[in-house]
């Protein structure tokens, strides 16, 4: 055979096929589109699946309607999620719409700044000025014993030399030495000053050897500012060292009365003794009963007014007088009975009459 014949027959099978050929790709695109088309099912369950209102709500009327792979219009599906995600628009929910959609949680609101839990601070009593419960006042005694705290205290001097029991003991009474100041001298000195005992000082009418002082107070302050050149005290100082000196009394005597009077079991001397105090003697005209002391100064021949010191326990306060002149309770019975009769231009006491005398005195 001719190349020619075999053109010819190579041709003509070609033309036999071409029928086939265009069947089976048909065939095969339908298939293949029959395999991307969704189940009923599918169909069902999109067309009950609820759209979003805003979704539902946009058009577009030139968007291209072609079949995608599931039979869907992709283009106006694209157009609808980008106007949602570009351009969100407020709505207006009707009743039904909200009555259908669960309500919302609403968003926290924070005032405050949030912090750590700190610790709970307990409440202070809070004071308001001075209007709260003022602290409880001392009792006498517990102002006593804080005064006898600073009786002893030498801060109460220049230099922390001395203290108020330097000169009178703790207990008050006399260590019987005469001071210029802080310094002791010799007895019947001018300058100097003889201690009193402060037993009884409560009852006393003036203070000090001058008179001075018109109340304890006054007396308490000018020792410790004039004579131990301290500082100047407060007055709860004052107060408590006031406190302490009024509770030293006389010890009890068993042969005179409080009112100066001699007991019914006295001894004859000291009963005499009282008769020539309030007689002849004149004593009580300057030691008045029952304190034994006056308000006044006297003049009495010894450099001066000074003040009538008391008589209580006198027997144990010697040296006497302002300057501490004599160390004798009858030397100084004596001079006053000679003072007093020089005044009054009277008798002189005899021996006798000058021990019964100074029996009553020394048992007051």
């Amino acid at each position: 055979m001719s190349f020619t014949g075999l053109k010819s027959v190579v041709l003509c099978l070609s033309l036999l096929a071409l029928p086939a050929l265009a069947a089976d790709h048909a065939a095969t695109r339908y298939v293949q589109a029959a395999e991307k088309q969704p189940s009923l099912l599918q169909r069902l369950a999109a067309a009950l699946k609820p759209k979003p209102v805003h979704v539902a709500a946009v058009t577009h009327k030139r968007s291209v309607h072609r079949p995608s792979a599931h039979g869907i219009r992709t283009s106006a599906h694209r157009v609808r999620i980008r106007h949602a995600a570009v351009a969100p628009r407020k709505r207006k929910t009707t009743p039904a719409v909200v009555a259908a959609e669960p309500p919302m949680a609403q968003p926290l609101t924070v005032t405050q700044p949030l912090t750590v839990a700190q610790p709970v601070a307990v409440a202070q009593p809070v004071t308001v000025g001075a209007a709260v419960t003022p602290p409880a006042q001392l009792s006498e005694a517990e102002l006593a014993a804080k005064g006898l705290d600073l009786f002893n205290d030498v801060n109460l001097s220049a230099g922390g030399k001395a203290s108020c029991a330097t000169c009178h003991f703790s207990t008050g009474h006399t260590n019987n030495k005469t001071y210029v100041g802080l310094d002791v001298v010799a007895d019947g000195d001018p300058n100097g000053r003889n201690t009193p005992t402060l037993w009884g000082v409560a009852e006393r009418s003036v203070f000090g050897w001058a008179g001075q002082a018109a109340t304890l107070e006054d007396s308490i302050r000018g020792i410790i500012v004039n004579r131990m050149k301290g500082p100047e005290p407060s007055k709860e100082t004052l107060a408590a060292l006031v406190a302490y000196v009024r509770t030293l009394n006389y010890p009890a005597n068993w042969q005179v009365k409080e009112d100066g009077t001699p007991r019914a079991d006295a001894s004859a001397a000291v009963k005499r003794g009282y008769d020539l105090y309030v007689g002849d003697g004149g004593c009580g005209t300057c030691h008045q009963l029952p304190t034994f002391d006056k308000k006044s100064k006297d003049d009495i021949g010894t450099g001066g007014k000074f003040k009538v010191p008391s008589l209580h326990a006198v027997s144990s306060t010697a040296p006497y007088f302002h300057d501490g002149r004599t160390g004798s309770l009858r030397e100084a019975v004596k001079i006053m009975w000679e003072v007093y009769a020089k005044k009054l231009e009277s008798r002189l006491p005899t021996e006798d009459e000058l021990d019964d005398l100074t029996s009553y005195v020394g048992a007051l």
